[in-house]
């Protein structure tokens, strides 16, 4: 009898659980690297549920995102979808790397600039909502960036104005207001959306560009500037992820999921908002292959774009105690260049890099690494260092893909 019983509630289940495949669209999978070593994630996008599955058996499944079909916009300027076309274009000219800025100058009629803006956001891993102590490599000022105006000591409209001011002056004709240091979608739903109008209020101001913890978009956030997309302005969200492996991201004291960062990018990509992701080489514990894997996934979840950092030491951060008790050594020049290198042959061709090193970060609370961080120096010795590989960015992720 009680074998019957079992059999009986094993095929209801399988009979209810049919009805629901069948009756629904819920049940679109997305598979993606969320745990360490060989352990992958399948993750049901809209009831976040996951399991574990093989790390050989990647499906994706973007059949509900159609990013062709976002609203025309009132503004024709604005970027709507990366246009591949372009990009080849980038590489037929002999460039290495999808740049950001190559790309842009090539969409637009004018010149654009980004306007950081401080509005004294804080952050959950800070404040004692997920923790006090933040993330192992960021100051407990929480603030460390060189650009005089992007300081909560001016109010936001002297913020924006002083800075349009001066790049005016420089020939910038455009701007986005680009909500920098802190969690800048840690708040309520209206009081976000009283700062985001007040920014988009400016007549030369074409978009937002947010920067976040990806734990901290909520759908009704979204839902906010899925509608400044749809007026016709150019949402872009700079998305801290760090890594996609959730080891390191609890060595880092990050307090979030990697299931976090999957989300976001798919639920921004569903909206038409565009997403810059910030990616760190040389963490602490991470090997080569770790690095190359982070390539791998965001390629896959097709992300706009890129921001590529070394691991800075600075003062005042749990980082610092680790390097002084020679727990940790940054990079030098010479393995970042290669590593960067590495990492871009295995990205999709078709991701944007915005950012290939920090060097926002003051001198002065600046330990380690001592070389020279400035951008520019490093995109051209990662672009001379690809063309004398005779490589590109992609040039392995194709043929991986194939």
């Amino acid at each position: 009898m009680f074998k019957y019983y079992i059999y009986l509630v094993y095929h209801i289940s399988l009979y209810y659980f049919y009805f629901l495949i069948v009756n629904s669209n819920i049940l679109l999978k997305y598979y993606f690297i969320y745990d360490d070593g060989d352990v992958m994630t399948e993750i049901n996008h809209n009831n976040k549920k996951s399991k574990n599955i093989d790390i050989n058996n990647i499906d994706i499944d973007k059949s509900n995102i159609n990013c062709n079909k976002i609203p025309s916009s009132k503004n024709k300027n604005i970027i709507k979808t990366i246009d591949k076309n372009i990009i080849d274009n980038i590489y037929s000219d002999g460039f290495p790397i999808a740049q950001y800025g190559l790309y842009i100058k090539r969409v637009k009629h004018y010149k654009t600039f980004k306007i950081p803006v401080d509005a004294g956001f804080t952050c959950p891993n800070k404040d004692g909502t997920l923790d006090t102590k933040g993330c192992i490599f960021c100051p407990k000022m929480g603030r460390p960036i060189s650009v005089k105006y992007c300081n909560t000591k001016y109010p936001l409209k002297e913020q924006i104005e002083k800075q349009i001011e001066k790049q005016k002056n420089k020939g910038i004709e455009k701007f986005y207001i680009y909500f920098y240091p802190g969690t800048n979608t840690y708040g309520t739903p209206n009081k976000l959306k009283e700062l985001w109008d007040f920014a988009l209020s400016y007549p030369d101001v074409i978009g937002l560009s947010i920067g976040t913890r990806p734990d901290c978009l909520e759908d009704e956030k979204l839902d906010i500037l899925e509608d400044y997309v749809n007026e016709g302005y150019e949402i872009w969200i700079d998305l801290g992820i760090q890594t996609m492996h959730q080891r390191t991201l609890n060595i880092l004291n990050r307090r979030h999921k990697v299931s976090d960062t999957v989300r976001t990018i798919l639920e921004c990509k569903k909206r038409g908002i565009f997403v810059c992701g910030h990616v760190i080489l040389g963490l602490p514990n991470e090997t080569w292959d770790d690095m190359m894997k982070t390539a791998k996934i965001l390629s896959k979840l097709e992300i706009d774009a890129l921001k590529i950092y070394p691991l800075v030491v600075i003062q005042n951060t749990e980082l610092e105690n680790l390097y002084w008790r020679g727990e940790y050594k940054t990079l030098d020049k010479k393995q970042y260049i290669k590593l960067v290198c590495d990492f871009l042959e295995r990205l999709s061709p078709y991701v944007l890099i915005q950012r290939l090193s920090k060097d926002k970060t003051p001198d002065e609370i600046k330990i380690s690494p001592e070389w020279n961080l400035h951008r520019l120096n490093i995109l051209n010795e990662v672009s001379n260092e690809l063309k004398r590989r005779n490589t590109k960015q992609g040039v392995y992720y194709q043929i991986e893909k194939n």
